[in-house]
């Protein structure tokens, strides 16, 4: 097995939401067991335990994960809150792992998507007030226009999405 410490690392971390997206392909979030999610990574109960708290956590982890990765490949400078200016890059990212968010609707994991949303929209919103409000008023518009845009099988084009918003919101 990996070596082990004892804070979970950002890789350890990231194995282990991988194994767990990989098996939610063959068995749906309720039925899949710590130690299928420990055979597929290579990890330890004890790393399952000490990284996550649920298997649902696992879930908005990588979801929030994924976005790093891709704000970082993209030089997108402006990550933790939603302008008119980044809706480009929003669309962009969600059609870009589509497959991803596909799974998760399929297997009603739909509140995972909006955690991960609310947790990058709302990181340094918490303490003024307004600031959360509309942080909240991005986020929950943002994940019922993804929901919607799942339901249709990502039809419409990232930058047809964006013009979407662009209206709706101007």
């Amino acid at each position: 097995m990996k070596n082990e410490k004892n804070t979970p690392s950002e890789f350890l971390k990231d194995c282990l939401a991988d194994a767990v997206i990989q098996l939610l392909e063959k068995y749906p979030l309720n039925e899949i067991q710590v130690k299928q999610i420990c055979d597929v990574s290579g990890y330890h109960r004890s790393s399952w335990f000490r990284a996550f708290r649920s298997k649902h956590e696992s879930v908005t982890y990588k979801m929030i994960r994924l976005w790093q990765v891709w704000a970082d490949v993209h030089g997108v400078t402006v990550r933790d809150e939603f302008t008119l200016d980044n809706a480009d890059a929003f669309f962009q990212y969600n059609y870009e792992i589509r497959d991803t968010t596909r799974l998760l609707y399929r297997r009603g994991l739909m509140d995972d998507i909006s955690k991960s949303f609310t947790a990058i929209l709302y990181a340094h919103h918490r303490e003024e007030s307004r600031e959360a409000y509309k942080a909240s008023i991005f986020a929950y518009s943002l994940f019922g226009i993804l929901q919607e845009w799942i339901v249709r099988d990502f039809k419409e084009s990232p930058a047809e999405m964006a013009d979407i918003i662009r209206e709706a919101f101007s």
